[in-house]
Order: structure tokens, then C-alpha cells, then sequence
């Protein structure tokens, strides 16, 4: 059975360089058993710092974080890491792997440290995200998405019934993004957790059950996934569509960035031209898919 995240009127401020910012502005989101919900905005516009409150890695200035009845502000440190071993599986942007551990060693160490430690068990989750037959390669000699998926099956390790994902698809190619994706759904569907992600991808967002929009720490909005395909309006201050079409932007530019620094590596001998022609298609093929969303969603801009 997933979680029932309950978060009210909370704020977040921090200081950064002398100055006080202000994170999240008196937000509010109810979060049911067993559901999937995308959280979308734009960069800083606070939604890390939501995971990060929710999944007791940060503590509000203001406000109530309630999971299944327990008040997560009010918890002590030895109750907070508690929490977080046993009671969330994070995926985290940047992995958060331990590079000298292999991957089976990195799925057992919170059940090690949580006293079960299970290695048939571990091993399972590695199969179960595609990892069968990598059990003993160290993070760097995996793929990025290999990388993901082992966050993913780390996350899982202890059975959580709460899964926070920050931005799990953000420097995915759009197939191993999917899987990532479909997989965090699966814990879901089958198997009743709730599931909470951050996101910028249109793709990932109409996958989710509900979508909250978070501008400057304030939630404009929730609409329906279905919403975000073009066809709709305004939502509060800010068009869904807008989001989309900043981030799809942002990412083909990111992309015709590395096609340029692919070409300077080919001109000075870096890589081979067989390698060069296999990455520079795959970065053409995601632009060309990122235009389409652009196209689809009708942003009205030449990317």
C-alpha cells in the first residue's frame, strides 16, 4: 500500500550569498495512496525543495509535512533517517550511486544498513529493472540509463511505500527515458506505491494520474495530464504550455551544443567516424522528436 502525503501551507526559505530566498510560498498538495503525480515547473521554481521536504532530506521553516499520519517537521534526526531508510525510495537527479561499490553492492547497502540485508532479494531488483548480468560492474562502467535504473532498483531496495523522483528522465535519450519511466509506473500499478516526480518532459507528465504546476514556490494549478497536449488554455498565471516549450527549447539547443563539440572532436582526431556518425544521428533523431513535441504542443516557436 503507497503513502498518503499531506503537505500544508508550507515555506522554505534559504539564504544564499547574504540573501534570503524565499523557495516555496505557502504551498499545499494532497498526494493520495497508490497514485502517480508529476510535478512540473520551471528550474527553480521550487519543485526539488518540495521533494526534499517530503522525502525528509530538508525541514520547512513553515507549514506541516504529514505522511501516513506522521509528522514529518516535527521528527527528530535519528527519527528522520529512519524515515528516509525504510519509508522512501529516492531517485535522485544525479544517481547519488556509491562509485566504489558495484551494483549489487549498492542495492544492498541500505538493506544492510536498514539490519536485512538480502541478496536474493537484491539481485531480483536488479533483473526486475534490466540489469541481469551487471550485477558486479561499478556505476561508471554502466550507461547513463543503466545508471538510472540502478538508482531506481537502490531506491527500492527496503520495499517503500513512497517513491520520489527528481527529474528521472532529464539527460535521457527518449527510449531508455521511457523504460525509466514505465518502471517507475509499475511500482504504482502493480504494486500500489505512491510515486512523486519532478519533471519538465511532456512526455513523462501525461503519463502521471495528476500534474501540479509550481511557478516562483507557489502552485498555479492541477490539471489533468490530458491537458498538457496543446488543446487548453491558461492555467492561473502561467500556460502549461509555456513550461513545455522552455524546456523542449532548452534541450535542443543543449543538443546542438554537443553536435558542435562532437564535430571539433572528429576534426582533431578524438573519435573515430564511425562513432561520430552513431552519435551525431541519435542527437539529430532526439532534436527532430523535440521539434515534434514543440509542433504538437503548438508553441508558435522556431526551434
Amino acid at each position: 500500500m503507497g503513502s498518503r502525503v499531506v503537505v500544508e501551507d508550507v515555506i522554505k526559505i534559504y539564504e544564499s550569498r547574504g540573501e534570503r530566498v524565499t523557495a516555496l510560498r505557502g504551498v499545499s498538495i494532497r498526494v493520495e495512496p497508490g497514485s502517480v503525480v508529476a510535478i512540473m515547473g520551471p528550474s527553480g521554481s521550487g519543485k526539488t525543495t518540495l521533494l526534499n521536504l517530503i522525502g525528509g532530506i530538508d525541514r520547512p521553516d513553515a507549514g506541516r509535512v504529514v505522511v501516513d499520519e506522521l509528522e514529518i517537521h516535527k521528527l527528530g534526526e535519528e527519527e528522520l533517517r529512519r524515515y528516509r531508510l525504510e519509508r522512501v525510495g529516492y531517485v535522485f537527479q544525479q544517481h547519488n550511486l556509491i562509485p566504489t561499490l558495484t551494483a549489487l553492492e549498492n542495492v544492498l547497502l541500505p538493506m544492510t544498513i536498514a539490519g536485512r540485508p538480502d541478496r536474493g532479494r537484491a539481485l531480483n531488483l536488479l533483473s526486475s529493472v534490466g540489469l541481469q548480468g551487471k550485477e558486479n560492474r561499478l556505476p561508471e562502467e554502466l550507461s547513463g540509463g543503466e545508471q538510472q535504473r540502478l538508482a531506481l532498483a537502490v531506491a527500492l531496495a527496503n520495499d517503500p511505500p513512497l517513491i520520489i523522483a527528481d527529474e528521472p528522465t532529464g539527460e535521457l535519450d527518449l527510449r531508455t527515458g521511457e523504460a525509466i519511466v514505465r518502471l517507475l509506473l509499475s511500482q504504482s500499478r502493480d504494486k500500489g506505491k505512491t510515486v512523486i516526480m519532478t519533471t519538465h518532459d511532456p512526455r513523462v507528465a501525461r503519463m502521471a494520474d495528476r500534474v501540479v504546476l509550481i511557478e516562483d514556490g507557489t502552485i498555479r494549478g492541477e490539471y489533468e495530464p490530458s491537458r498538457i497536449t496543446g488543446a487548453t488554455g491558461e492555467l492561473g498565471e502561467i500556460t502549461a504550455e509555456r513550461i513545455i516549450a522552455e524546456y523542449l527549447k532548452s534541450r535542443i539547443e543543449a543538443l546542438r551544443e554537443e553536435a558542435r563539440r562532437l564535430v571539433e572532436a572528429l576534426s582533431r582526431g578524438d573519435i573515430s567516424p564511425r562513432e561520430f556518425v552513431e552519435r551525431y544521428q541519435r542527437i539529430e533523431a532526439l532534436i527532430e522528436a523535440y521539434r515534434d513535441e514543440l509542433a504538437r504542443i503548438g508553441s508558435g516557436v522556431e526551434a
